[in-house]
């Protein structure tokens, strides 16, 4: 994977350069960071060979487009790198707010079934692991 962040500093121009460059030297992907619109993300996809790799950073430059258009485009791989993170914070602040509001009731609606959370974490696995060794 070879990454370029030239459009920020030198201009789109240069890192589309740049990324036929790291083609041309054998690299597999090419990940152009922070195109700012759907028509730049075309371009990349059309005028540089090889694979392409998309970053899906919510309220960052690049536009947030669904994977099956990033597809049609030319991507082929795609990364949301702070979707969940920002997800899991959104559900946690509501969480303590419930719990704040002393309504233990609705932090429920934030919870997923216990089971699911162990099996999930790996509980599950653990205790069965720990029953080989128990005498």
């Amino acid at each position: 994977l070879a990454r370029t962040d030239a459009a920020g500093c030198e201009g789109f121009e240069e890192a589309l350069t740049r990324s036929q460059m790291f083609v041309d030297l054998g690299a597999d992907i090419t990940f152009l960071e922070a195109p700012t619109s759907i028509n730049e993300m075309e371009r990349y996809c059309r005028e540089v060979g090889g694979l392409k790799f998309a970053n899906m950073l919510e309220q960052g430059k690049t536009p947030i487009i669904p994977p099956a258009q990033l597809q049609s485009i030319g991507y082929s791989v795609v990364a949301y790198p702070l979707t969940l993170v920002s997800a899991s914070v959104k559900a946690m602040e509501a969480a303590l707010q419930a719990l704040a509001n002393g309504d233990p009731d609705e932090v429920q609606t934030y919870l997923k079934d216990f089971a699911e959370i162990r099996e999930l974490v790996g509980f599950d696995d653990y205790y069965r692991e720990e029953a080989r060794y128990i005498h």
